[in-house]
């Protein structure tokens, strides 16, 4: 938790999960203070200039202004109490973190933003085809959530690792990109519990209870609710 005399992390990012719904879980579920700026697609042309890379999400602790959702994820993860002390439970919380957001998100999934129209939905629906790459790399995931020693993936403490995982499938089922079925995960079933036991701890419960948008309402509350 944030002191009284700590600048206060504004976090800013679009009005939707993606990127910045880590940071998100991870400030709220370790009650660190901050403030969670959403801007709509409209505001982003003014912004852009602004931000160090052209992109955000962006993360501003008092006068520091940083980029890189990675970076601030981590950020926020040891704010939270969220990234393991022990250097080898934290490399296998990296293994994770960065299989779903760079080898899964950032390389498969990413490249298709920059399509339009049938082009992209069509490099959708390959990526998702049986056999396809995303479908390869769902089973990986899947053997590597079906075989966690303990009650999260990494040991009985819930982490990073879990909520960067639990935000790819919410994503996923929620349909947030065109043209990757919703239920593209839901013939994985180590994936389908785990990611409903995420949704069911308490403090993610109540965080997703106030949802109002459609996203956050199908992909994001556990099933079993």
């Amino acid at each position: 938790m944030s002191s009284s005399s700590a600048p206060v992390p504004v976090l800013t990012y679009f009005n939707v999960p993606g990127r910045g719904e880590i940071a998100r879980l991870l400030f709220t579920i370790g009650k660190v203070d901050f403030e969670d700026k959403q801007v709509v697609f409209e505001e982003w042309g003014a912004l852009k200039p602004t931000t160090p890379f052209g992109q955000i999400p962006i993360l501003q602790v008092g006068d520091t202004v940083a980029a890189q959702s990675a970076a601030i994820d981590h950020y926020a993860a040891k704010l939270a109490g969220l990234q393991p002390q022990d250097p080898l439970q934290a490399l296998l919380v990296d293994q994770t973190y960065y299989f779903v957001t760079s080898d899964i998100h950032t390389a498969l999934i990413s490249p298709t933003a920059k399509l339009a129209g049938e082009e992209q939905l069509k490099a959708r629906q390959a990526l998702s085809a049986p056999g396809g790459p995303l479908k390869s790399k769902l089973a990986q995931l899947e053997k590597l959530v079906a075989g966690r020693s303990g009650k999260f993936i990494v040991g009985e403490q819930l982490s990073l690792a879990d909520l960067s995982v639990f935000n790819f499938l919410g994503m996923l089922k929620s349909g947030f990109w065109a043209g990757i079925p919703a239920d593209v995960a839901s013939d994985f079933p180590a994936l389908t519990v785990f990611r409903n036991q995420i949704a069911s701890l308490p403090e993610i419960a109540a965080y997703y209870a106030a949802a109002t948008d459609e996203l956050r309402v199908k992909g994001y509350r556990s099933d079993e609710a």
